[in-house]
């Protein structure tokens, strides 16, 4: 039984790093993104977010990157700015902004970390999310 598990698990490990190039030495996906689970931005001040696979349509638990969080109203004016690690799956803000309608994340680096091995996986360019609170 623990030789089946091991090789299921062995499977699927491999199956994570499809995506996965490794390109002069390190690893390359540009099929990552930073994916919104949960919006509670109006009620809360509350936003729960994943780094995901959009080949694959699936979150990637042990994937983090920090970013630039920015919240705008209906007219576009920026009401809200502020940081995260990327270590935790959501953030929280100040207080709840029931007059939010769009936000705006932008990763700090052109890459995300494995938290498994601490390994980098470069994109071309920094993620950057545009997401109309719901």
């Amino acid at each position: 039984m623990k030789i089946q598990l091991l090789i299921l698990g062995l499977l699927l490990s491999g199956l994570g790093l499809k995506a996965q190039e490794k390109v002069n030495g390190r690893w390359v996906d540009n099929n990552l993104t930073i994916w919104i689970e949960e919006d509670k931005i109006r009620s809360e001040g509350v936003l729960y977010y994943c780094v995901a696979d959009t080949s694959r349509e699936v979150c990637i638990q042990n994937l983090s990157t920090g970013f630039e969080l920015k919240l705008y109203d209906a007219q576009g004016k920026l009401i809200y700015e502020g940081i995260a690690s990327g270590r935790r799956r959501g953030v929280k803000l100040p207080k709840a902004y029931p007059q939010a309608y769009e936000v705006e994340i932008i990763a700090f680096k052109p890459w995300v970390v494995n938290q498994s091995t601490a390994s980098r996986i470069h994109q071309d360019k920094a993620i950057r999310v545009k997401y109309r609170v719901k």
